[in-house]
């Protein structure tokens, strides 16, 4: 498949060979890229809404590729919510702004009692 070659590409560009990655973690995470970017649509409307004066248009680049990625996770139920919120802060303190950690906090945290409310489930 044209997209299977295309991710494949990516990924490589950015996981050269000798990484230390296997192949199945470097497959799982296109798959997770491929997941959260096929959502993007949802996860900006969501993070628009709760987030009004910090629309996705308006975040820095690194915010928006970590909260779209930490929304599929959230609504995927593959990752425990806890570990999801504690790897996208941790994320947004190494790569993004002085603010960031705190605005993807805040965000993930109305995300994940939106979703409990929705599913009626308490990690």
């Amino acid at each position: 498949d044209t997209a299977d070659v295309a991710d494949a590409a990516a990924a490589d560009s950015v996981l050269p060979d000798g990484s230390i990655l296997d192949e199945d973690t470097r497959r799982r995470g296109v798959e997770m890229a491929r997941a959260a970017w096929e959502m993007r649509k949802t996860a900006d409307a969501w993070v628009a809404r709760l987030a009004p004066q910090w629309p996705p248009h308006r975040q820095p680049g690194v915010d928006r590729a970590i909260l779209r990625l930490s929304l599929w996770e959230l609504t995927s139920g593959q990752t425990p919510p806890k570990v999801v919120i504690d790897e996208a802060v941790e994320m947004a303190k190494t790569f993004s702004t002085a603010q960031s950690p705190a605005f993807v906090n805040a965000v993930l945290d109305s995300v994940l009692k939106e979703v409990q409310q929705l599913t009626g489930k308490t990690p």
